[in-house]
């Protein structure tokens, strides 16, 4: 059985969360207006959430 995983806490925490609101407020925005270029924003916020996930795992070693 393996360990649990450890939730994100502090910077990682918070790039997570804000990379989560700035990609679903540009996916929204886009869609709401049609306007296909605030897509570019939410896949800003999709990359921060990614860069927030790297360090989480980054933190763990890696691990699972």
């Amino acid at each position: 059985m393996s360990a649990p995983t450890p939730t994100p806490q502090g910077r990682v925490l918070a790039l997570i969360s804000l990379g989560v609101l700035i990609g679903l407020a540009g996916s929204i925005a886009a869609l709401v207006t049609g306007d296909h270029r605030l897509m570019g924003i939410a896949a800003v916020g999709f990359a921060v959430q990614f860069a927030g996930w790297v360090a989480n795992g980054r933190r763990n070693g890696g691990r699972r």
